[in-house]
């Protein structure tokens, strides 16, 4: 039986292509996944189980979820049916110029029924459609806009569609992080992001709002800033991880937008936790009171407080940890495991900035994240994660690590055998003692 497809003709390089509209039912019933075009079994045995996980956890979710759900076109391959393409004639309009007129392409697309398309980019979009389907019949009435090329059942017609289908996946490149925090509006970390910094005077001017890197640098433009956008959003996602006792921070949790409610109490939640860590912060007064730069406060000190100068007479790099993104990072590892283990905000903060030294040529910060020698941050997730547990078994909170294994890695760390651990911390608030492990205590994972 002939099928009719309403189509715009195009061309692009040595391609001519067309572009349609189709049912997500006939996408799903008559597309198939490429592979045709992969001469390796186990690699396209590999290619589907990628393309399952993905589909499940987030794709199909989506689909059934979201009312505002919606696909990018699909790219698809069409081999057989004997295609004709038939020009439609269009009302003449006095908008269009009539030298490009002939070039709208408008028609019908007629194959006899026996075509067959499979997909060469959007392979996870149509795996999702097809299972979101079986669960959802109503969504085969909506439709997606495709791309259908001709594809010859030669070997040269089949080298060139598996060179498309290359290219098109292999160039595809997604978008930054940078860019998806600036405007995502399902991922509700990216969505109070924003708000702290668009709605709070105070983190408005600490936040460096570039989509690039993560660092704060000595440059003298960065200066102004305790953080980057990227970084904000890191802090802020283990922050709310502990909100309300824990909270689950997954693909599923960024894939769909929480409500206006929810978003107001994360908002609130985050907002309050930074306010406290600036003002209880050693150093930060100043910067508050807008009399110094968190780049001011960027700079090595000595025991009596005053800036350590080199031989040129310019201040030394080092100074306060938590003017930089890899203390927050930490400080909000240990705030997180504290609130989930039913201590409160206040007490946390207060306990963490009275008792740990926020200078960071001090220890537990030197030789771990911080190269006296180069004045500069070192170290990876290790390390950070080495720090957090540090400071939380002085705080007496529960960590999964023996106290002496600990120890020992923190020596091996900063290459010295004799170096201990922070001394145990006195909280101002409620403080249950018995929480305080002993060395050979097994304690519970951060």
């Amino acid at each position: 039986m002939a099928d009719y497809v309403p189509a715009l003709k195009a061309r692009m390089g040595d391609w001519q292509y067309y572009v349609t509209v189709m049912k997500l039912g006939k996408i799903a019933r008559e597309c198939r996944l490429a592979e045709e075009i992969h001469v390796n079994k186990d690699l396209d045995e590999l290619i589907q189980r990628e393309i399952q996980d993905r589909v499940k956890k987030e794709m199909v979710p989506y689909l059934l979820n979201e009312p505002q759900r919606f696909y990018g076109a699909l790219v698809v391959a069409v081999y057989g049916g004997d295609p004709e393409f038939s020009t439609v004639r269009v009302a003449e309009h006095q908008l269009i110029d009539d030298r490009d007129r002939a070039s709208y392409g408008f028609g019908l697309l007629r194959f006899d029924g026996s075509q067959i398309y499979y997909a060469l980019d959007g392979q996870h979009r149509l795996k999702s459609i097809q299972e979101a389907i079986a669960k959802n019949p109503d969504l085969a009435q909506e439709e997606i806009s495709v791309i259908i090329l001709k594809h010859e059942q030669t070997k040269e017609g089949l080298e060139r569609t598996r060179r498309l289908f290359s290219t098109l996946n292999r160039r595809a490149k997604p978008t930054s992080s940078g860019v998806n925090i600036a405007i995502d509006e399902d991922d509700s970390v990216a969505i109070i992001t924003r708000r702290l910094v668009k709605e709070n005077e105070v983190l408005k001017g600490l936040v460096l709002t570039s989509l690039g890197s993560k660092q704060i640098n000595p440059a003298k433009s960065h200066d102004p800033y305790i953080t980057t956008l990227a970084a904000f959003y890191e802090t802020n996602e283990i922050l709310l991880s502990a909100y309300n006792g824990g909270l689950e921070i997954d693909k599923n949790f960024k894939q769909f937008r929480a409500s206006n409610d929810e978003l107001d109490a994360y908002y609130n939640f985050l907002e309050n936790l930074w306010m406290l860590m600036l003002e209880k912060c050693p150093g930060f007064e100043s910067i508050l009171k807008g009399r110094k730069k968190p780049g001011d406060i960027r700079k090595r000190i000595d025991s009596d407080g005053m800036l350590v100068l080199d031989d040129a007479g310019k201040p030394i790099s080092g100074g306060n940890v938590f003017a930089r993104p890899i203390g927050q990072f930490i400080i909000a590892e240990v705030i997180k495991l504290a609130l989930i283990q039913g201590k409160s905000m206040e007490d946390t903060i207060e306990a963490i900035m009275a008792n740990v030294t926020m200078n960071i040529d001090g220890s537990p910060w030197v030789r771990v994240i911080w190269n006296p020698s180069t004045q500069k941050i070192m170290g990876t997730k290790f390390e950070r994660q080495l720090l957090a547990s540090i400071i939380s078994h002085s705080l007496g909170l529960k960590i999964k690590t023996k106290v002496r294994d600990l120890k020992q890695k923190y020596r091996d760390t900063i290459e010295d055998q004799k170096a201990s651990l922070l001394s145990p911390i006195e909280w101002v608030g409620n403080y249950n003692n018995s929480l305080y492990e002993t060395e050979e205590s097994e304690l519970i994972e951060t």
